[in-house]
């Protein structure tokens, strides 16, 4: 999922509120959400030939604003539901995996998605048992959150299922694999970071279908949790040299606007990493007691934890940045007795020497 502080919110919202068409065939669908940026982008992209239909990209929540929104700009491009011949999910976060299960019945319509977002979508939101949630709300208590903290988030996850529907035998999409979707032949990028199972599509002509592997305007939020990859922040700076060096002549990402020179704000963001990461190396070199993820949240995202939507981004955030120092040899984990995980600067003239 991704968030963003209120004065983000509104330059994002600026331009967010109706269906645009990009280029020819190429129409961008903001639908709102009840948390986060407000607005998440749908696309959809008409094949060559008008038999071949049009691909959607992601789907709205099943809230009657969010449904509305992908009906309206159905209605104005002037196409039903029926025309819908392939959907794809950039990942299963719940923002872009929305009710996709439902436009998939309507449509008729294969959906196709990465296998490692299949590997997190069924445990993550359709099972009722909530296990992985349970998991993730210990994860947070032992990096430092209170338990009551933690529990209510899990409690607001299992609220944003109400609002999902997953999609029935979608078709598992690989790495390098040369896929015809609406007729059109999209090579399929494999961009982790953001999110484990991150696709991306890019087009014969130079269309990427981004998701939120970059953004213009936005940072996007890379979080650790139990179910993901150990070290999802070296993943997204491998993710960023990938995009800087693919052929894209615009890229289309799940927020805010196109961006027509993607290898510049890659750049851009791989430094934004790259300071941030500076910052909590320095912070942990002025607290020689350690400090715990939560404590680090505090000191970095202040204003994102008194958002009750922002606060669980935060501090997985906070734990993939002392994750990627303690993996790269730059910090140390010690557990309390009583579980609690807290982070120290590592000795690095000693991690030298071995």
């Amino acid at each position: 999922m991704q968030d963003a502080l209120p004065l983000e919110v509104a330059e994002l919202e600026l331009d967010a509120t109706v269906p645009e068409e990009l280029e020819a065939g190429v129409w961008r669908v903001p639908a709102p959400l009840p948390f986060g940026t407000h607005t998440v982008n749908l696309y959809l992209v008409r094949g060559p030939r008008a038999e071949d239909g049009w691909l959607l990209v992601d789907a709205p929540l099943g809230t009657s604003r969010a449904e509305a929104a992908l009906a309206g700009a159905l209605k104005r491009i002037g196409i039903g539901v029926g025309d819908i011949a392939a959907i794809a999910l950039t990942h299963s976060h719940p923002d872009h995996l929305g009710a996709v299960g439902m436009w998939q019945r309507r449509s008729g319509a294969p959906v196709f998605l990465l296998a490692y977002a299949a590997h997190d979508l069924y445990p993550l939101w359709g099972d009722v048992t909530n296990a992985a949630f349970t998991r993730g709300a210990q994860a947070l208590a032992a990096h430092g959150m209170p338990a009551d903290e933690a529990q209510a988030l899990v409690t607001r996850a299992v609220q944003v299922r109400g609002i999902l529907e997953l999609p029935a035998q979608p078709l598992r999409a690989a790495h390098g694999q040369r896929l015809r979707l609406a007729g059109a032949t999209f090579h399929v990028q494999w961009l982790p970071g953001h999110a484990d199972g991150q696709l991306g599509l890019l087009r014969d002509d130079g269309l990427l279908i981004a998701g939120d592997a970059a953004m213009a305007g936005l940072v996007p939020s890379v979080g650790w949790y139990p179910w993901t990859r150990p070290d999802p922040l070296a993943d997204q700076l491998e993710t960023l040299r990938v995009l800087e060096r693919l052929p894209s002549r615009l890229a289309l990402p799940g927020h805010g606007r196109p961006l027509a020179d993607l290898g510049s704000r890659a750049g851009a963001l791989r430094g934004t990493y790259t300071r941030e990461l500076a910052a909590v190396a320095q912070l942990l070199a002025e607290r020689p007691e350690g400090m715990t993820a939560y404590a680090l949240a505090h000191a970095l995202y202040s204003q994102r934890l008194r958002q009750v939507d922002s606060r669980l981004l935060a501090v997985c955030e906070a734990v993939a940045r002392l994750e990627h120092l303690r993996l790269i040899g730059r910090a140390e984990q010690t557990a309390g007795s009583g579980g609690e995980l807290t982070y120290l600067r590592a000795d690095e003239s000693a991690a030298r020497a071995t």
